[in-house]
């Protein structure tokens, strides 16, 4: 009953965020196990999926022993899916739009991370919209990846357009299949073009958090230990040298007594002769 009176608590929150009131029935799914998630939700869940909506039959999984930490959170991101897939019916919200709102609307904070960002501008692997589709065959990082670039695009359409951009995208959706003609008809702008200036934006913005990733710092941190070993080594090196040089040139070689004996040794048959 807790969890039914939570899941009505962030339903009508969202509505009247979205400023839309469904009238369809939620059903949720608590799956005790992997096997059970996966059967409910046909197998299409990634193993890195917490939970899942069904915007057709309007039903949420949610897998109830992982449920505990973030629960809120994700019901609410859940919702999210379901509401805007509600004000694009009969069309298919693109998948950048979708999970990029319902992390925005959800106020969750994972997927926020910059360097992310940042790391895929180093190695030239961000992912463009069209990319961002096939967000459920991903691997782990890369879907990462696909979720903070879908909420800072996002998040840069409400900069950009405001808040109210979100639903009204959603609803231009229900008229136009074309994510194209419906941008431009809730936005006033080609979707392309907002593409573009997103990347600017976050090349602009993002481009050195990568030296904050933990593994960047760790690499600098050895490699500055490596070079700062390096130094100390040569600089010792050449102290201990100097000193030896020093030393030889303060000890009397062992020829010296000898030639001072044979210079002796001259002067004396000189005398003598």
């Amino acid at each position: 009953m807790q969890l039914l009176g939570e899941v009505q608590a962030e339903d009508t929150q969202l509505a009247e965020r979205l400023q839309f009131m469904p009238r369809r029935t939620i059903t949720i799914f608590l799956c005790p196990t992997q096997s059970s998630f996966e059967r409910l939700t046909g197998g299409i869940i990634p193993h890195w999926g917490e939970a899942a909506a069904d915007p057709v039959h309007w039903r949420i999984f949610l897998k109830a022993p992982r449920l505990q930490e973030g629960k809120q959170i994700t019901i609410k991101h859940e919702l999210a899916h379901l509401l805007l897939a509600e004000l694009a019916h009969p069309h298919r919200l693109p998948r950048w739009f979708n999970e990029g709102a319902a992390i925005f609307l959800a106020a969750e904070t994972q997927h926020l991370e910059p360097a992310l960002i940042s790391r895929a501008m180093v190695t030239n692997s961000l992912l463009s919209f069209d990319d961002i589709e096939a967000l459920l065959s991903f691997p782990n990082e890369k879907a990462g990846l696909a979720y903070s670039e879908s909420y800072h695009a996002v998040n840069f359409l409400v900069q950009r357009h405001g808040f109210a951009a979100l639903a009204e995208f959603a609803q231009a959706l229900a008229q136009h299949p074309n994510p194209r003609a419906a941008f431009q008809s809730a936005c006033g702008e080609d979707l392309w073009d907002f593409e573009v200036a997103y990347f600017d934006y976050v090349r602009k913005k993002f481009r050195w958090y990568f030296l904050l990733d933990e593994n960047v710092l760790w690499g600098v941190g050895i490699f500055t230990l490596f070079i700062a070993a390096y130094i100390v080594t040569r600089m010792r090196t050449r102290k201990k040298a100097a000193q030896w040089e020093n030393e030889e040139r303060e000890t009397p070689s062992e020829e010296e007594p000898d030639a001072r004996e044979e210079n002796d040794e001259d002067h004396d048959e000189q005398n003598r002769s």
